[in-house]
């Protein structure tokens, strides 16, 4: 019997899950046939990208693509505001659920940028998009002894490297409803992992993460903290999506 094309075990994930992102996409893959040797990734990536030409699927966001009619279903995704130039400033202000919307972008962003995503909220979604379906992983790797992956695995979003033994580079809580100073204690019991530690909050808790920086428990690490706002997060993933949307017309890759 002769291997599932490529172009066929793709439109099968897209089919059974409506939308897809690259990331379940290699993970689907060995389900449907077997994985040959060398970057079959690269491979997989090529043919996806030639039918999406093709116009048999569409971008929906950074490395997630549909079907068409899927896509047309949609309301206007960050992605779409993106493309289209909206501002960062306009498709904030029409969020209800910014925490999912923030943790969303991270995920995809991680992605895009080559790092190994991790959520704990896996039920939430974005944009129509489980956050789930955006992972490269589905549990943080046992990197480190148990209780150290146990507070990793309590983040809300973390990027890891690709190694064969993947670790932490940046570890985000995103609040929005309470004080962060909890979520810093936390990460501070990681301090022996290099990695940085982001806090993602609205800019007027900028002050508040600056005061907290001040307790004699954080003043020894606290060049390892950073804080990053919703607007920083918006505008960072609206520039990859023009870069990517770019990148796709003018090499097609």
């Amino acid at each position: 019997m002769r291997p599932v094309k490529w172009s066929e075990l793709i439109r099968k994930v897209i089919e059974q899950n409506e939308q897809v992102s690259l990331q379940l996409l290699y993970q689907e893959a060995a389900k449907h046939r077997p994985l040959p040797r060398g970057d079959w990734k690269k491979t997989l990536r090529g043919v996806l990208y030639r039918e999406v030409r093709r116009g048999l699927y569409q971008r929906i966001g950074l490395g997630v693509f549909a079907l068409p009619k899927y896509a047309q279903q949609q309301q206007q995704s960050a992605y779409q505001a993106a493309a289209q130039r909206e501002s960062y400033q306009t498709y904030l202000s029409k969020q209800q659920d910014i925490h999912g919307a923030i943790q969303g972008m991270l995920l995809e962003i991680g992605n895009y940028l080559g790092y190994r995503t991790y959520t704990r909220d896996k039920s939430r979604t974005f944009d129509g998009k489980p956050l789930s379906s955006l992972c490269g992983l589905s549990k943080v790797p046992d990197f480190s002894y148990p209780q150290i992956v146990q507070i990793t695995s309590q983040r809300d979003v973390v990027w890891f490297s690709q190694d064969a033994c993947p670790f932490p580079k940046y570890i985000y809580d995103v609040e929005n409803t309470t004080d962060f100073k909890n979520s810093m204690t936390n990460m501070s019991k990681l301090h022996n992992i290099n990695a940085r530690f982001v806090l993602v909050a609205d800019e007027r808790k900028r002050s508040r993460f600056e005061q907290i920086l001040q307790d004699d428990s954080f003043k020894q690490i606290a060049s390892r903290y950073t804080f990053r706002s919703y607007e920083q997060v918006v505008r960072f993933y609206f520039v990859c999506v023009e870069y990517y949307e770019q990148h796709f017309e003018f090499l097609g890759t």
